[in-house]
């Protein structure tokens, strides 16, 4: 006897999860509302688990764990792309049971346009390099906080880095009020200790990196560090996903908006819709390589791009020519080759 298919809709929130579930036929077998929790759940599936079930919820910040609770229960689970969903079925009235209804809907029809799931190990791995990176963003904040701080007083920092040996001698020599010096040195303490936590990251990272030996091809880029080529692999996580560069690039957001209406075609900034942590990293992974004592084809390409349109412009620029050169690499498992280009402007 062919076993009954039902299709799920679940409309997933931190704290609740509304489900309807129908069959072939599209009749409702069950409309439900219960919380996000393993009780909950095993009560949506309730006496429902000998046939095979169908799931699909929109993608959200949590999904891992909403996948974890509803995948002993599914044969089947689906992530949905939350913004192409709403292309495809919008509505004036929106409430959770219009929404599962929906996605059952569309489950139904095949239609659903579905988003990547990695793997679990890559799911650790992005957690320990987004909190990396996020620890990285605090400290650069606190860094502009403390430059920010000597400027109420009118003084400029004369080094680059707070953080270095003589840019300490250079502030603790200084003379500030009371309270600026006060939120000075506290600033300067915190970005210690955050030095200190990113450090012991940075050591984990190294441990992991055997576990990924296309690491030593992205390194071979001038600007890509250990920490950096971990984490484009573990946001890309599976490049056979992707077809040409130019798809890897509108998954990271970088390609140009456009607007085309009969003969009239506009293109406008960039899209920054996708992942926006593999955008950051490579950008910073530019400015770590036009500060490269080195002239390369990346900096050439920066320079040439700066001249004409400005600094914001060409890192954006060379932050997408340097993901295309990444996709090449990898599909063809080569290093990058590097030659020392003479620079015309004598870098």
């Amino acid at each position: 006897m062919e076993q009954m298919q039902l299709f799920a809709g679940l409309d997933m929130h931190t704290e609740s999860i509304t489900g309807t579930i129908k069959d072939e036929q599209g009749n409702s077998v069950r409309v439900l509302k219960v919380e996000t929790s393993k009780e909950g759940v095993k009560k949506l599936f309730e006496r429902l688990q000998k046939k095979g079930i169908t799931a699909v919820f929109e993608a959200s910040r949590n999904w891992p764990r909403y996948a974890e609770l509803i995948q002993p229960y599914c044969n089947k689970v689906i992530m949905a792309h939350p913004l192409k969903v709403r292309a495809i079925a919008s509505a004036r009235i929106k409430t959770d049971v219009i929404d599962s209804n929906t996605l059952s809907d569309l489950l139904k029809a095949d239609l659903i346009p579905d988003s990547f799931m990695p793997p679990l190990d890559i799911v650790e791995l992005r957690e320990i390099l987004r909190y990396r990176a996020g620890l990285s963003r605090m400290r650069g904040q606190l860094k502009t906080k403390s430059k920010n701080i000597l400027s109420r007083e009118g003084k400029k920092c004369e080094f680059d880095e707070v953080t270095g040996k003589r840019a300490r001698l250079w502030l603790n020599n200084l003379e500030l009020t009371g309270l600026n010096r006060k939120e000075l040195d506290y600033t300067v303490a915190l970005i210690d200790n955050l030095s200190a936590e990113i450090a012991k990251f940075d050591k984990v990272i190294e441990k992991l990196q055997y576990k990924y030996p296309e690491v030593d091809i992205l390194k071979s880029i001038i600007g890509i560090s250990t920490f950096s080529g971990m984490m484009i692999l573990a946001e890309i996580a599976d490049f056979s996903r992707f077809s040409s560069p130019n798809k890897l690039a509108c998954y990271a957001g970088l390609v140009p908006s456009t607007y085309q209406s009969s003969q009239t075609q506009y293109s406008g900034r960039i899209t920054k819709q996708g992942n926006s942590y593999l955008r950051w990293i490579l950008t910073q992974c530019v400015h770590a390589s036009i500060k490269s004592r080195y002239s390369h084809k990346l900096k050439t390409f920066y320079l040439r791009i700066q001249r004409k349109k400005g600094k914001q412009k060409a890192v954006v620029a060379t932050a997408r020519k340097m993901l295309t050169t990444i996709w090449h690499l990898l599909n063809k498992n080569e290093y990058y080759a590097y030659r020392d280009i003479p620079s015309k402007n004598g870098l």
